[in-house]
C-alpha cells in the first residue's frame, strides 16, 4: 500500500476556484471543506457584481482572491488562477468551480493515487475524482471513448486509479511540471469543452488520463435535465440558452485539429444533432435556444472565438 501523503505534500497543493455570481455560503463552504485538505486557495471571480471577500477570508486562513475586471470565462479565469499558485510555489493545481463539493478526503486520494501511479512509471497529465449529482447517491464512472458512445472504464475498489481519455475540470489535480509542457486552458473556448480540450492537448505531449476511484466529489450539471430515449437512455442536461452557443461553436472550432480523436468527433456530432432535435426545434419561432445553437454553428465555420457577442 502507498504511504500516506505528507503534510508537505499537501502544502504544494493550490487549489484554484473560479466563481461567477456565486451563492457566497456555497463558496465559503467549500473553502472551509480545502481547510486540511490544501494550504492555500485562489479565488478567481468573472467580475461579479457583489463579493463578500470578508465572508470567503473567514472561511480559509490562506486565501488570495482576485477579482477581473469583466467576465472573461472559465478558461481564462482558471489560467488566471494557476499563474498565481505558480507564483505562491506550488507544485500542483486543483482546479474547481463554484458548484462542486470536495468530499472528505478527496485531495488526499488524489495525490497518493498520482503518487502511487508516478512510482509506477505513468506520465499523469492529471487525475480527478468521480462525482454524484447532489441528491443521489450513485458516483460515475470514468468516460472512455468508443464508437457512437462512451464506455465506461468501472472502478474495482477505492484504491483503484483507472485511466480515462477525459475529465471534467472541476476535481482535476495537475502538476505545475505537465502544465509547464502542455500549456494552460484555451481562452478562446470561453467555456465549453475547455476540460475536454485540455485533456486531448495532454495526450498528444504524451501524458496519460486518470480517474482516482477513491476520490468524490459533489457536481451540480446543468440547470435541470431530462432522461430520453434515442436509439438508448441519455441524459441530457438543459442549459439556458447562451451555453448552446459554445456547444456548438466549440465542437466546430476543435474539429479537423490534428491531436482531437476522430471518436470524439463522431460523438460530439451525434450529440449536437439530439440537442438540436430536443431542445432547438422546440424552440422555432422564439428566441433561444435554436438561435443560439445556429449562431454557435454559424461562427464555428467562421472561426470565432472568445466571448458571445450579444446583439
Amino acid at each position: 500500500m502507498s504511504p500516506e501523503p505528507s503534510a508537505k505534500a499537501a502544502a504544494d497543493i493550490c487549489a484554484v476556484i473560479v466563481t461567477y455570481h456565486p451563492d457566497i455560503e456555497r463558496v465559503a463552504a467549500i473553502l472551509q471543506a480545502l481547510k486540511d485538505e490544501v494550504a492555500h486557495v485562489v479565488v478567481v471571480d468573472n467580475n461579479s457584481a457583489d463579493l463578500d471577500e470578508q465572508r470567503l477570508r473567514a472561511a480559509h486562513a490562506s486565501v488570495t482572491i482576485k477579482r477581473l475586471d469583466a467576465n472573461q470565462g472559465i478558461a481564462a479565469a482558471q489560467n488566471e488562477g494557476i499563474n498565481l499558485a505558480r507564483r505562491a510555489g506550488a507544485a500542483f493545481v486543483l482546479l474547481l468551480d463554484q458548484d462542486s463539493m470536495p468530499q472528505p478526503g478527496m485531495v488526499s486520494a488524489l495525490l497518493r493515487a498520482d503518487q502511487r501511479l508516478a512510482i509506477e512509471g505513468h506520465r499523469v497529465g492529471c487525475i480527478g475524482p468521480r462525482t454524484y449529482f447532489p441528491g443521489t447517491a450513485e458516483l460515475s464512472a470514468f468516460a472512455r471513448l468508443g464508437w457512437f458512445r462512451i464506455r465506461q472504464a468501472p472502478c474495482v475498489d477505492r484504491m483503484t486509479a483507472v485511466e480515462c481519455d477525459m475529465l471534467i475540470s472541476s476535481g482535476m489535480l495537475i502538476s505545475m511540471e505537465v502544465l509547464e509542457k502542455v500549456g494552460g486552458m484555451e481562452e478562446g473556448l470561453f467555456i465549453d469543452s475547455v476540460d475536454t480540450e485540455w485533456c486531448f492537448r495532454a495526450m498528444a505531449h504524451g501524458y496519460r488520463i486518470f480517474g482516482a476511484c477513491g476520490a468524490v466529489l459533489e457536481h451540480s450539471l446543468g440547470d435541470r435535465g431530462i432522461r430520453i430515449w434515442l436509439g438508448r437512455w441519455r441524459r441530457l442536461p438543459r442549459h439556458r440558452p447562451f451555453r448552446y452557443y459554445y456547444a456548438f461553436r466549440n465542437t466546430l472550432l476543435l474539429l479537423g485539429r490534428r491531436y482531437v480523436p476522430l471518436k470524439w468527433t463522431v460523438l460530439q456530432l451525434e450529440r449536437l444533432v439530439v440537442l438540436f432535435l430536443v431542445y432547438g426545434l422546440p424552440s422555432l419561432g422564439r428566441s433561444g435556444e435554436l438561435g443560439m445553437m445556429l449562431k454557435g454553428l454559424l461562427d464555428g465555420m467562421r472561426g470565432v472565438t472568445g466571448a458571445l457577442e450579444r446583439a
